[in-house]
């Protein structure tokens, strides 16, 4: 008869031998089954051995025989197990179990996150949780925000889960705006890099919208050069169709509607202006033709007159629409100067940085501009004052 005892003692030594009751299995990829060993001393005159391993809820996970004094831990998930171990005769029997050792398997993986959420953090906030979901979060895990070299790391990181984990962030105004990666590091080393997952600018609101706009980056609702080509992308498009621009980085719908609308309602006034110069001046020439005709009759002086009288009115007439149709071009000349302003400041205004803004619409800003219409020349001047350090100046001659 084998001495429980004695097989249990064994057992408890190789046990904290190994490593104070942790196992930790270390895989070289995700996809690579984690293997550990189970090891208890030799019994002499010892067949075999049986072994069982139970859960943290009392479920038998294994209740096999070994021939030899270890057994693999294959694909086990972390976790708290317990096991015992019998001695195998001669004969095939198996004696008395020792007594049941704990032991917690860790099972180190790189972590990972189910959502391509991007949080969202404002100077105005003075702590910032992020709720992370994923897989394979472990005690104790860091996690950081790291965006140009410089790293910020979350003061807390409480795992309440393997899926679920919460990191706490401090957030000062000396903090810089922009977007971060967000990091995740397990215990043993193993990170996860998240790339433009956090964005952080001086107000809650702003920082909402523009984390609204890098998860349709993220999913490809929109193109990755958003951040990285804004102006140039921005400015093209509302080149080509007024508010178009606005629309792909402001995500001002109503602008893509109403913008081509009043190019159109401009242009087609210019070009009715146009049309009624084109007339008149054909008529005053007509008048003039038939005058210079009439004029060496003298037999026409009265109709030389008339026509003389139609004349000048025609000429009156085409001088009246050439000032309507440069004051029609004028004013389409700064709709369309406006609508590429603004696309600049939509693409400005939505871009996550540190760099100085320039928004509009604000009362501090000013816009001068001055029409003259004084033939034969007419000249468009526009000034936009921004706070007391930058002046844009435009000019037009038509």
């Amino acid at each position: 008869m084998w001495n429980k005892k004695l097989i249990s003692f064994l057992i408890f030594i190789s046990i904290i031998f190994l490593g104070n009751l942790s196992l930790v299995a270390e895989p070289t990829s995700l996809d690579e089954p984690t293997t550990y060993q189970l090891k208890w001393m030799e019994v002499e005159g010892a067949s075999g051995y049986a072994i069982e391993i139970r859960n943290s809820n009392g479920y038998m996970v294994v209740s096999e025989r070994v021939d030899k004094t270890s057994f693999d831990l294959v694909n086990f998930t972390s976790g708290a197990y317990e096991h015992r171990v019998a001695v195998v005769n001669k004969l095939g029997k198996v004696g008395s179990f020792s007594e049941w050792v704990k032991f917690e398997v860790v099972v180190s993986k790189i972590p990972s996150l189910t959502k391509n959420s991007v949080y969202s953090v404002s100077k105005e906030e003075k702590e910032k949780v992020l709720l992370l979901e994923g897989n394979d979060f472990i005690h104790p895990m860091k996690v950081f925000m790291i965006a140009s070299g410089k790293k910020i790391q979350a003061k807390s990181v409480v795992v309440e889960s393997g899926k679920i984990a919460k990191a706490t962030f401090s957030i000062d105004a000396t903090t810089d705006t922009g977007i971060y990666d967000l990091v995740l590091e397990n215990p043993r080393k193993k990170t996860l890099t998240a790339k433009q997952r956090v964005v952080l600018s001086d107000s809650k609101e702003k920082a909402d919208r523009f984390a609204k706009r890098q998860e349709k980056v993220l999913n490809k609702e929109i193109p990755e050069d958003y951040y990285t080509t804004p102006y140039w992308s921005t400015l093209w498009r509302s080149s080509l169709i007024p508010g178009w621009g606005q629309k792909y980085i402001d995500g001002k719908d109503w602008k893509l509607y109403v913008y081509p609308l009043v190019a159109i309602g401009v242009g087609a006034l210019y070009a009715n202006s146009y049309q009624k110069f084109l007339s008149a001046r054909s008529n005053y020439e007509s008048s003039v033709l038939l005058g210079l005709f009439l004029a060496n009759e003298p037999s026409a002086q009265a109709v030389w007159l008339v026509n003389r009288n139609a004349a000048e009115s025609s000429f009156n007439s085409a001088k009246q629409e050439l000032q309507t149709l440069q004051i029609g071009a004028g004013v389409l000349g700064i709709f369309l100067a406006y609508n590429i302003l603004d696309s600049y400041f939509s693409a400005k205004r939505n871009v996550a940085s540190n760099q100085l803004e320039f928004p509009i619409f604000e009362d501090s800003k000013q816009v001068r501009t001055r029409v003259s219409a004084d033939l034969p020349q007419f000249g468009l001047s526009m000034n936009r004052n921004i706070g007391s350090r930058y002046e844009l100046e435009f000019f037009y001659n038509y």
